[in-house]
C-alpha cells in the first residue's frame, strides 16, 4: 500500500522525483548543518566569542576622583577660565 502511494505520487513522473530529490536534500541539509554546528558548539565550549564576550565587552565602570570632580565641575582650572572668560 505504501509503496503503492510512493509510486504513484514520487516515483511515477521524472518531474516529481526530482522534486522529491530537491526538497529532501533540502532538509538534509538543514539538519546536518544544525547538527554540525552543535557538535562544533559542544567541542569548543568555553573557547566562542559567545562564551567570552563579556570579559570584553562593556567594561565595569570605575570613577575616579578627577571624574567625579568633573562631572560637579569642581576642578579648580575649569571654574577660573569660565570666571576669565565672563570678565573679558
Amino acid at each position: 500500500m505504501i509503496s503503492r502511494l510512493i509510486y504513484r505520487y514520487i516515483f511515477k513522473r521524472t518531474s516529481s522525483f526530482v522534486l522529491s530529490i530537491v526538497i529532501a536534500s533540502m532538509f538534509f541539509e538543514r539538519a546536518y548543518d544544525h547538527a554540525c554546528e552543535n557538535i562544533f558548539e559542544w567541542i569548543n565550549e568555553g573557547r566562542l566569542w559567545k562564551d567570552i564576550k563579556h570579559k570584553y565587552e562593556n567594561p565595569p565602570q570605575t570613577l575616579t576622583y578627577q571624574d567625579n570632580s568633573v562631572e560637579k565641575g569642581t576642578i579648580e582650572g575649569s571654574q577660573e577660565s569660565s570666571e576669565d572668560t565672563k570678565e573679558g
